[in-house]
């Protein structure tokens, strides 16, 4: 696609101001630009609006539906609530418009099947975080898994467990809403799509569907520790389970994964994931906020230690925020387009994969 890309925010909060900075840098690059933002609540607009310098031509709606009446996009980046997303990206591409989004791409497989097959049909281009194999650490434990480096695979452990997202410094001092709701209770209400198994569990789940392919069986424990959230006055209702911990069998592999919505650890850092073979373990630690580091260790006990950035490319100095794989999900969704080729790492048909085995899980869990 040659000419100037023009971009739509769709949904303004907390995390498209987050990764403002860095979205506005990909998209600098690839002759593309923000030319509209969408979002109910005008403080949102407002503040993305002002970030945004030198953009006075950007367009401002409450709505998806009128931001598609302005006629003034060619693509989209959906950063809206999961319940939100089959209805909104249908219409999007309905309406002609290339569709990123957030995770999960919608709530059910046959949805999202539905999603890439209307895409393909429309000659447009679709792509759903988390593209975790997007990353370098990550690309490079893909090889060596799919390279046979540690031989058959026995055994993988994994975890994606983080403070509730009510005590991000972003949210932190959001003030109690006179109606409605704080901008994150939605986490914790299931028929929302909210709670770590779709927030969480989703990361190391759709770096193992890429590997390993789909699941063949699972059983997954998820426990609702607290029903009511006391917070700045207010009392919340929680439908979702705070944790979850399941057992999940691949073809090649089985895996266990554990998430949830608990208090930050000092040395086990978000992502963990260990890998045991036959003839080989591969640790993939975040070694510090700009690095991972990539342990691979034999049986007679030779070791290797490889260092891999967090982002790809572009520094953070230059980016400023902390979603790696949003800008790289992003990345490969504009440059997808500009080469009018296939997405790769955060295809729809992985992330139908991945809500599938998210579905699956969900109907067998034991709640306690």
């Amino acid at each position: 696609m040659n000419g100037m890309l023009r971009i739509g925010l769709v949904g303004c909060g907390v995390i498209t101001q987050r990764t403002l900075n860095g979205i506005v840098a990909i998209l600098a690059e690839r002759q593309a630009a923000v030319t509209a933002l969408c979002d109910p609540n005008a403080g949102n607009l407002e503040m993305v609006k002002d970030r945004l310098r030198g953009s006075s031509d950007v367009r401002r709606s409450d709505s998806l539906d009128a931001l598609i009446a302005e006629d003034r996009c060619d693509a989209v980046l959906l950063a809206t609530p999961i319940g939100m997303h089959f209805v909104q990206v249908q219409t999007a591409l309905e309406n002609g418009l290339h569709v990123y989004t957030h995770k999960t791409l919608a709530r059910t497989r046959s949805e999202c099947e539905e999603l890439d097959e209307l895409a393909k049909s429309a000659g447009l281009r679709l792509a759903a975080s988390p593209g975790q194999v997007l990353l370098p650490a990550y690309r490079r434990a893909a090889e060596l898994l799919r390279g046979g480096e540690l031989g058959a695979v026995v055994s993988v452990d994994a975890a994606a467990e983080a403070a509730p997202h009510r005590y991000e410094a972003e949210r932190i001092d959001e003030s109690p809403p006179e109606d409605g709701s704080f901008s994150w209770e939605w986490y914790h209400r299931q028929e929302l799509g909210g709670g770590p198994l779709d927030d969480m569990f989703v990361y190391p789940l759709a770096f193992l569907t890429e590997v390993f392919g789909d699941l063949v069986d699972a059983h997954v424990v998820g426990q609702l520790v607290t029903p009511k959230i006391e917070w700045q006055g207010r009392l919340v209702e929680a439908t979702a389970a705070d944790s979850y911990c399941g057992v999940i069998r691949f073809r090649d592999a089985v895996a266990t994964i554990r998430s949830s919505f608990s208090s930050n650890t000092q040395h086990i850092p978000w992502g963990t994931i260990v890998v045991r073979g036959t003839d080989a373990a591969l640790e993939l630690i975040k070694h510090d906020d700009l690095n991972y580091s990539l342990f691979l260790t034999t049986n007679g006990g030779d070791s290797v230690v490889e260092r891999h950035p967090v982002y790809v490319g572009e520094e953070r100095s230059r980016l400023g925020d902390r979603e790696c794989h949003v800008l790289a999900d992003i990345r490969e969704f504009i440059d997808a387009i500009r080469e009018e080729r296939a997405v790769q790492g955060a295809s729809a048909e992985n992330a139908a994969r991945v809500v599938g085995a998210l579905r699956s899980l969900d109907a067998g869990v034991t709640r306690q």
